[in-house]
């Protein structure tokens, strides 16, 4: 039944399950590199719709997508883990370059598309994205339930971003390339690990 008892759930579970977890490394690893706002508006977007899918489809896509999860979720990380491996070579071969160059700099409108479709592809059929699903079917309130796990979504975001940001305030160009590309690394190792576990 729709009401706060669902949305409480919601955002006390999916914040907890979120501390830490692969989409809250990305988040901070795209904020040391990328415009802090766009990072924060595709990191929303992404998660949220991540959300809205479990919330409106719940059981439905659990079933139908069950097979498919795990291939997901290796093929993406992969993708990460061969981001952070393609960043740490740039960051090694470019390690006395002061600035980058004014075209190499991503525009706010390309963060935001990377943000979003990064951790929309993460999310997609993590641990926080089935709890949603569960808690929609359990409490029968998808609306609760989709708006307490996106406040808890946003807010994480905020606070990755706001660590992200200042990492790039603190650390010289050549050390943030290296952190941003080992939490991409951890990212991406998250992702295989949580499919060959559901295999």
């Amino acid at each position: 039944m729709e009401g706060l008892v669902a949305f409480g759930a919601a955002l006390g579970l999916i914040a907890l399950l979120e501390l830490g977890d692969k989409t809250q490394l990305l988040t901070i690893s795209l904020a040391t590199r990328r415009p802090w706002a766009s990072v924060l508006g595709g990191a929303t977007t992404g998660l949220v719709a991540a959300t809205a899918i479990g919330a409106a489809i719940g059981g439905v896509m659990a079933v139908t997508l069950a097979g498919w999860l795990p291939l997901i979720r290796v093929g993406g990380g992969i993708v990460f883990v061969g981001l952070g491996a393609w960043m740490i070579v740039q960051a090694v071969r470019h390690r006395h370059v002061s600035t980058e160059s004014e075209g190499s700099m991503p525009t706010q409108r390309n963060a935001f598309l990377e943000t979003a479709g990064l951790l929309f592809v993460a999310e997609f059929g993590d641990k926080t994205q089935l709890a949603v699903v569960i808690l929609a079917a359990t409490y029968a309130a998808p609306v609760s339930v989709f708006f307490g796990a996106s406040l808890a979504e946003a807010l994480i975001a905020v606070s990755s971003v706001i660590i992200g940001a200042s990492l790039a305030r603190f650390i010289t160009q050549r050390w943030l390339g290296l952190v941003s590309s080992v939490l991409f690394l951890a990212a991406g190792v998250l992702l295989i690990l949580e499919a060959i576990i559901a295999f």
